[in-house]
């Protein structure tokens, strides 16, 4: 089938329009996502580098100083922290040492939490259990009152759930430390919601393996 030849005009509007590197944030975030469950789901990469693509992209694109990422183990109700970044190296080795039983990831008293989206809960440090501080970097000064409800005080943290076709949790990603100190807009957890879910089809399609 021929037609008529393209027009430049036409295709320097349209190369404008839908450029390979564009510089609108949202689309910037989607093609990063986009690449990531490419990377995640080559496996001739190793699936370490695919965590620490994720960890890295967190940090830079939503200003998150602290962020984890923890998986099931196979057959096992154990979850376990998987890769780390942004953490004291004393503090590193002891996240990656902890272990998690079906009642801590689904108890609302071992770790009270409140819902932020379908994939998301927030954990506040006035609920934090004892045991846990140990694993943070700052010093605690949350156990004063917080100045205002926008604050994100060390020991406040998100939790993003990777599931599996049963609604199992198989994994998730942990943020913490703003670099502003304070809760982040909404978008970011619907982001990182996304970002989560990539993340789950990826630990699905490795689990064939």
């Amino acid at each position: 089938m021929s037609g008529e030849a393209i027009s430049a005009d036409l295709r320097r509007f349209l190369e404008s329009k839908y450029p390979l590197i564009s510089k609108e944030e949202d689309e910037k975030i989607v093609q990063t996502l986009t690449d990531l469950m490419a990377i995640g789901t080559d496996r001739m990469q190793p699936l370490k580098s695919f965590f620490d693509r994720v960890l890295k992209f967190v940090f830079r694109q939503f200003g998150f100083t602290e962020v984890a990422i923890g998986i099931k183990e196979r057959n096992e109700d154990v979850w376990r922290y998987e890769a780390v970044f942004g953490f004291k190296k004393e503090v590193e080795a002891e996240l990656l040492k902890t272990r998690y039983d079906r009642d801590d990831m689904h108890s609302q008293d071992r770790f009270p939490n409140i819902k932020t989206g379908k994939l998301s809960e927030l954990n506040v440090a006035e609920g934090l259990p004892e045991v846990e501080t140990d694993l943070y970097d700052r010093p605690f000064h949350w156990r004063g009152k917080r100045t205002t409800y926008e604050d994100f005080l060390p020991g406040d943290f998100f939790d993003f759930w990777m599931l599996d076709e049963k609604k199992e949790i198989i994994g998730w990603i942990e943020v913490s430390g703003p670099i502003d100190r304070m809760l982040p807009p909404r978008t970011t957890v619907r982001w990182l919601e996304l970002l989560a879910s990539v993340c789950s089809e990826v630990l699905r399609y490795r689990s064939a393996e």
